[in-house]
């Protein structure tokens, strides 16, 4: 389903905001990040569907150097489908990591999205929750968008398992960050 691009556009943001740690203080950070994501579709109602899958991708933040100039993100999460509406929402924690250089100390930061839209437009809030190594303290949030460009859906006809891929972007206007 389409909703799984929103997914992939949490881990994206993520990995943008485990990007920023040139130096410590207050950023803000504008991000695009592509994302690819997968699930498995459960139907849980006769109108309803649950998405159960994860997306992943490069961070890229304008005008960034440095740390500040990409991150990768995975974000697992969870999409809710309201098959007469169209209507969606979308909970996923994501984690952001950065390549570090041999001596210095991992960068790796924990967040949350959740999102609301219809299926293929999702816009919500994303929330950075901490970090371990260099960026353990590191705080912030603000909105992102996701969008899905592509989606497919198989069906395993022993096992009746619903497989979903999808690709797509999430934008992070102004991301907020705080490093420690």
């Amino acid at each position: 389903m389409r909703s799984l691009g929103v997914f992939i556009l949490s881990v994206f943001l993520l990995t943008v905001v485990a990007a920023t740690t040139a130096a410590a203080g207050q950023s803000t950070l504008k991000i695009l990040a592509p994302w690819q994501g997968h699930g498995q579709v459960f139907k849980v109602a006769p109108n309803k569907v649950k998405v159960v899958g994860s997306f992943d991708g490069i961070m890229y933040i304008d005008n960034g150097k440095g740390d500040l100039d990409a991150a990768v993100f995975m974000c697992p999460g969870t999409e809710y489908i309201n098959l007469d509406t169209k209507e969606t929402r979308i909970e996923a924690d994501c984690i952001i990591t950065k390549a570090t250089e041999k001596n210095e100390k991992e960068k790796i930061a924990y967040a949350t999205l959740t999102a609301k839209g219809t299926v293929g437009s999702f816009d919500g809030d994303f929330k950075i929750n901490g970090g371990e190594g260099a960026w353990k303290g590191i705080s912030g949030g603000g909105k992102v968008s996701i969008r899905t460009a592509l989606g497919d859906i198989a069906v395993n006809k022993k096992t009746g398992e619903i497989i979903n891929k999808a690709a797509g972007l999430a934008v992070w206007p102004a991301l907020n960050v705080t490093l420690p």
